[in-house]
């Protein structure tokens, strides 16, 4: 079964204060599980409110400036993964389906 956040519910979750862990902080995560050609770190991190979240930070192997950092919300009743925000490097365009829909 597939949760679906509304906007405010969404908002509240990214307004949740996060601390980061130091390796993250310091802009130097430890990018070591080798997939199919990138790089990727991820960061179990608990919100303010107590909510759960992961940080997932990826490289590719070949181009430095095609990343992505995703931060993913964890909620509590199930194992899903839901992600929240995506920010890419400047070597792609990353679009949202569902945003901007009619």
């Amino acid at each position: 079964m597939t949760d679906i956040l509304s906007d405010d519910e969404i908002a509240i979750l990214l307004a949740d204060s996060k601390s980061l862990p130091q390796e993250l902080a310091t802009l130097t995560p430890p990018l070591r599980n080798i997939k199919l050609g990138h790089k990727e770190a991820q960061f179990e991190i608990t919100g303010l409110s107590g909510e759960d979240f992961r940080v997932i930070v990826r490289q590719s192997n070949i181009n430095a400036l095609d990343f992505s950092v995703i931060l993913a919300f964890l909620p509590k009743t199930t194992n899903q993964v839901i992600r929240l925000k995506r920010y890419n490097g400047k070597s792609h365009e990353h679009t949202n389906h569902i945003e901007h829909a009619d």
